[in-house]
């Protein structure tokens, strides 16, 4: 892993984390993430801390209950100043409070280039590694993030926009038994007002204030103007969010009832007599990678006068196949391939940069859920880019003279919604879903193989 450790306060590997003890918290915020926090038998924590308004806010919580905390800011040296003036504002702030901290140096550029990941994968990445390393190290109870009512509404909203189910629709947990998060139902504005009656200052992102990511975008466009007509738009999509969760919770239930956990065929009499049926076939799909519309197509199939054994629907990694008395999934034998995804804001000159790239680079505005990268079927067409009409993939494949084992171990990109082919790995680009200058967001695509 790249990254230079930098310790604030330095610990020993079997130091328990200790505080002075500290009178009971006063405040209604300080209330509640120690209710949160006991309700789930939590008493020593390794918290994330950025600077900004919410791990401030939750930080400060936590130093008011009788908790052991370790503190860790993680700088990633991508805003200049900016960072380290962050990292600053950290160690002063935990000196004031009481609480011991980490501070992690990484070298994201590095991690990029080893790992093919875009700088958002790759800080996420490096972040959670260190803090599952250090919840590990100091046998604490739970990582503690920051994430308020307003984060998780936009996660929600997020899930909406890719037509989401119940358990997108239920947006993050408030505790997975690993992370814990306290502010999940603390509006931004309780967290400001919590961070102004402490007299504490905090940092503000200038990333943060563009919306040129999408969820910036929800963030300082979407939500703002929804609540100039519902005022209380946020609390309400975190309502649904947990009416979802306990949903979740009663159809994870129902599910177990019906099906095991590792079944790879779905028998048409368990759907028969179901009042829903078109759900379990959504549940047992989507465990393999399917969609909600691969399910209505599949349900369609199933119920249609003319059934036809044989059909097949692919997704990432394997396929669903219609079968006499049963709908089998059957993963790809040989699938040594991987997909590796950039992921880039639209900046001025990117459509240069995506002429000039060779086929072996699928660029495209289509997101990761939306693509199914597999193996040629038979009858796979193609439109490519800069011709009329269609061809065969197979036709494709011939006219490179490629050789049997090629042929078999080429990937190509199939959008979901449409089943079009938007690539043959290596050989040719489809006119469809093509990434420009005036895409919200492109998606850089390379297919990685084993080694072995």
């Amino acid at each position: 892993m790249n990254y230079k450790k930098g310790y604030i306060c330095v610990m020993k590997q079997n130091e328990v984390i200790n505080r002075a003890a500290r009178p009971a918290p006063k405040h209604v915020l300080e209330k509640r993430v120690c209710r949160n926090l006991d309700i789930a038998g939590v008493r020593s924590l390794v918290v994330g801390i950025s600077g900004g308004a919410d791990s401030t806010a939750l930080s400060a919580a936590l130093s008011a209950g009788d908790y052991e905390i370790l503190a860790v800011h993680c700088n990633f040296h991508l805003r200049g100043e900016e960072s380290d003036r962050d990292r600053d504002y950290c160690q002063r702030l935990c000196e004031k409070l009481g609480v011991k901290l980490e501070i992690i140096d990484f070298d994201v550029h590095s991690y990029m280039s080893q790992h093919n990941v875009s700088v958002e994968m790759a800080c996420r990445e490096l972040r959670y590694a260190e803090f599952h390393r250090l919840r590990t190290s100091y046998n604490a109870d739970r990582i503690a993030v920051a994430h308020n009512a307003g984060d998780n509404a936009e996660t929600v909203l997020m899930n909406l926009m890719r037509g989401g189910g119940v358990s997108g629709l239920r947006g993050m947990l408030p505790d997975t038994g690993t992370i814990i998060r306290p502010l999940l139902n603390t509006s931004r504005k309780e967290i400001t007002d919590y961070l102004r009656e402490r007299g504490l200052e905090y940092m503000t992102d200038s990333t943060n204030l563009s919306s040129d990511f999408r969820r910036n975008f929800l963030r300082n466009e979407v939500i703002p103007l929804l609540e100039t007509r519902w005022p209380e738009a946020v609390h309400s999509i975190n309502r649904t969010a947990a009416n979802m969760r306990q949903e979740e919770r009663v159809l994870n239930l129902v599910e177990e009832r019906i099906m095991e956990t590792d079944i790879t065929s779905l028998r048409y009499d368990t759907l028969k007599d179901f009042p829903e049926p078109l759900w379990i076939v959504n549940r047992f799909i989507s465990r393999y990678g399917g969609t909600s519309a691969q399910a209505n197509e599949i349900m369609r199939a199933i119920d249609a006068e003319s059934f036809q054994t044989g059909k097949i629907w692919h997704v990432t990694g394997g396929r669903f196949v219609l079968e006499r008395q049963s709908l089998d999934y059957i993963p790809d034998t040989g699938n040594d391939f991987r997909v590796e995804t950039d992921t880039y804001p639209t900046t001025h000159g990117l459509s240069e940069e995506i002429r000039q790239s060779s086929n072996n680079y699928l660029w495209t505005s289509a997101a990761p859920d939306s693509i199914v990268f597999r193996h040629p079927a038979t009858g796979d067409r193609i439109e490519p880019l800069g011709l009329a009409g269609s061809q065969l993939v197979s036709k494709v494949l011939k006219d490179a003279k490629c050789t049997r084992q090629e042929k078999e171990s080429v990937v190509v990109a199939e959008d979901r919604e449409s089943g079009r082919i938007l690539w043959v790995e290596g050989l040719k680009r489809s006119r469809h879903l093509l990434a420009d200058d005036k895409s919200e967001t492109v998606y850089r695509y390379r297919i990685a193989r084993s080694t072995k």
